[in-house]
C-alpha cells in the first residue's frame, strides 16, 4: 500500500473523525469504510480510468480502432 493513501487516510477521515461534532457522520463504519475498501481494491486492480476509456471507445467513429495516444 501507498503512504500516500494512508497518510492521506489519516489526516482527512482520522483527523476529522475523532472531533465529537463528526461522530455522527463517522460512526456508522459500515456505510462508508467497506464500500471504500471495496472501490479500492476494485480500482486498484486496473489502470486509472480504464472504465472512461472503454466507454469514450465505444463512441468513436472508428469503433476504436484507430491507435490514437
Amino acid at each position: 500500500m501507498n503512504w500516500g493513501y494512508i497518510s492521506a487516510f489519516w489526516t482527512t477521515v482520522v483527523m476529522n473523525c475523532v472531533q465529537p461534532v463528526n461522530w455522527q457522520a463517522c460512526l456508522p463504519v459500515q456505510d462508508w469504510l467497506f464500500p471504500a475498501i471495496g472501490d479500492y481494491i476494485r480500482f486498484k486492480s486496473e489502470e486509472p480510468y480504464a472504465s472512461e476509456k472503454r466507454a469514450l471507445e465505444q463512441f468513436r467513429l472508428d469503433g476504436g480502432r484507430a491507435d490514437i495516444e
